[in-house]
């Protein structure tokens, strides 16, 4: 039949082949896939390792002002956003 459509073929099952090996090898390295694979006092990280919780946690700083910016900001858009709405029901 033809060769060129039989070859192409090949090589997608070969490529799809591999990265699914690549994808099944990377799942099993995995030290934890959730919290309940690890102890007690620990927690699975974004990089799929038990991490130990600390001891202490410390704020530094608050972002007061920043804080206070994104609300009113928010609580603009709300206004506009509500505002525009009654503008089209009252045409």
């Amino acid at each position: 039949m033809n060769k060129k459509g039989n070859a192409l073929a090949i090589v997608a099952v070969i490529l799809a082949m591999i990265v699914l090996g690549v994808f099944l090898v990377n799942i099993a390295m995995r030290d934890c896939n959730g919290n309940q694979d690890c102890p007690a006092n620990a927690y699975c990280g974004s990089d799929y390792e038990c991490h130990q919780f600390p001891e202490q946690i410390v704020v530094k700083q608050s972002n007061f002002w920043p804080a206070l910016v994104v609300g009113i900001s928010v609580v603009i858009a709300a206004f506009v956003f509500r505002g525009k709405n009654h503008l089209a029901k009252k045409e």
